[in-house]
């Protein structure tokens, strides 16, 4: 007997593409192209380790969960902001870590930077979005109207948080949150990809050390630092040679 196909979480059509948990630019970056070596997969929720073959690794993504029209269209030029956000942090770690402040004017250029710091944020939502579907949380349908180009408030907020220094791993923490029948109530995530963590909140307040709660609206915000000691969470996945 055939299967129903998955929806998309974004428009309700068959899901027939695999969103990357981590961006697949990021990990290209921390771990190099073509096939790894000695690249391994830390499941600290079960106990599990599995060796990564590659960037395209189906143990680096979600099951089927988005349509080709949302993952290879529509959401195309939130993944191009994302790109372009995460290089300019790479290329001005020392600087940023001086400042603690970013102006995306900065790397958008003035005259495109209203259009790509929301295209930014949304990328975000994208991210969040993927996370609370894998498991198996319905997303709030301001999430699901703001990735179709509805507008949104100020009930998901991310923050950026810089790593004391390059790190030789990428992390996916815990999803934190609580429900009412069945609904997202509040949640709490948070990624980091070797030079920065993101923190994303769902109706939850993101605690002042992570950085300034930035909702995709104004040109600049304020970074948060990790301390020099990190902690893997019980529940938390890491890759790292």
């Amino acid at each position: 007997m055939n299967k129903t196909p998955k929806q998309c979480w974004m428009c309700d059509n068959a899901a027939t593409t695999s969103e990357h948990v981590n961006k697949k630019t990021d990990v290209k970056k921390m771990f190099g192209s073509g096939t790894f070596k000695n690249v391994v997969k830390h499941d600290y929720d079960n106990g599990t380790k599995k060796k990564i073959q590659g960037s395209d690794s189906q143990l680096l993504k979600y099951s089927k969960n988005l349509c080709a029209t949302c993952n290879n269209h529509r959401t195309q030029p939130y993944d191009f902001a994302y790109t372009q956000f995460e290089a300019y942090v790479r290329n001005n770690f020392d600087e940023l870590k001086k400042s603690l402040f970013i102006n995306t004017n900065n790397i958008f250029g003035k005259r495109a930077a209203k259009k790509q710091r929301c295209n930014l944020f949304l990328y975000f939502v994208k991210a969040f979005g993927c996370q609370l579907h894998d498991r198996g949380l319905p997303v709030p349908q301001v999430l699901r109207e703001a990735v179709l180009g509805k507008n949104y408030g100020n009930t998901f907020r991310i923050s950026i948080c810089l790593d004391q220094m390059k790190m030789q791993f990428i992390q996916n923490f815990p999803l934190e949150g609580d429900q009412i029948n069945g609904q997202p109530e509040d949640f709490f995530w948070a990624q980091d990809n070797g030079f920065f963590a993101v923190a994303y909140a769902y109706n939850r307040s993101i605690p002042a050390k992570f950085g300034e709660e930035w909702h995709g609206k104004t040109p600049q915000f304020k970074l948060g630092m990790w301390p020099i000691t990190r902690t893997f969470w019980p529940d938390s996945t890491l890759l790292t040679k």
